[in-house]
């Protein structure tokens, strides 16, 4: 957690899906995944999992532990402060020299951001950003943006801070990015699925096709998922009906995005892709495979994401 420097049609249409489909209460949400971490954030595994009784935090387990590997990588020798809680205990940063006392105040901090988000009604992704930016960001996603945390109105709200502040920059803007990059998604090591992305990135669209010749949007999906240990079948309206649909506030690199009305195809699945996070998402699609926002065309045709256990 680094506070300081280190650290109308379209808009109806975002506004529904984000109604229909966005920021989910907090009782039902928790860590999406598990940790994907290194043998030094591992080993404090037991700590986070102690801890994690005493608060009511065990559905957090894993995404603490993705924490802990984004504030400090788990390596109490160079980060004795391995949940840079300093700052939420009303200290100058580093203050803590003990790493169980860290976790401690971090998790003890965590525990009462989730309550406040509770309260406020906002999603769990502000509560999780708000441990880099400080409660305050709570109640502004609340009162700007409807509880709906995103890149956005993270990057808003830096810039008014440092404004206010008189500082160059105010902590980091994709925080949330940063932790999920730490956790495998349903299984799922979505590195190994970047790799893919990055190697048929430009390939043509080509409908029915499942080589770099050229390939469709549920074969390219079907790809990146085998990638990462995780077999998905072949069309998108069976990719749909396996996975459990995720709402946007929860959504998650790795995840698939389902699209409906993109073509005349007699079903209601459409279109696939894969999450990648900051409203990007992976996909074949237009004339190749490549990376789009989902926003305006896509966001009109939006399902809902979909996760693959």
């Amino acid at each position: 957690m680094k506070f300081g420097k280190r650290a109308c049609t379209f808009l109806i249409i975002f506004v529904l899906v984000f109604q229909l489909c966005g920021c989910a209460a907090l009782e039902r949400s928790h860590s999406p995944g598990r940790a994907n971490v290194s043998p030094l954030v591992e080993q404090w595994r037991d700590e986070v999992v102690l801890i994690a009784s005493e608060l009511g935090l065990e559905a957090y387990v894993e995404l603490i532990l993705a924490m802990i590997a984004q504030e400090s990588g788990g390596d109490a020798s160079r980060h004795p402060d391995i949940m840079q809680s300093s700052e939420s205990a009303g200290l100058a940063p580093n203050s803590i020299t003990d790493p169980m006392e860290s976790i401690r105040q971090g998790m003890h901090y965590f525990s009462g951001l989730l309550e406040k988000g509770k309260t406020a009604g906002v999603c769990e992704k502000t509560v999780l950003q708000s441990y880099n930016f400080g409660a305050g960001y709570i109640n502004y996603i609340k009162n700007n943006y409807d509880g709906v945390h995103s890149e956005a109105s993270a990057s808003a709200f830096s810039r008014a801070m440092a404004q206010r502040l008189g500082w160059s920059n105010y902590g980091d803007v994709k925080y949330v990015e940063h932790v999920y990059s730490h956790m495998f998604v349903g299984g799922a090591d979505f590195n190994l699925m970047q790799t893919v992305m990055a190697e048929y990135e430009g390939v043509p669209y080509l409908f029915g096709g499942d080589s770099k010749i050229g390939i469709d949007c549920s074969a390219m999906s079907r790809r990146i998922y085998q990638a990462a240990g995780i077999t998905l079948p072949r069309t998108a309206q069976e990719q749909y009906n396996i996975t459990t649909h995720i709402d946007y506030s929860q959504a998650m690199p790795g995840d698939l995005v389902f699209f409906t009305g993109t073509y005349n195809a007699g079903r209601y699945i459409t279109h696939v892709g894969v999450y990648v996070g900051d409203n990007m998402f992976f996909h074949a699609g237009g004339s190749r495979c490549q990376y789009s926002s989902l926003t305006g065309y896509y966001l009109e045709h939006f399902v809902c994401f979909g996760r693959k256990g």
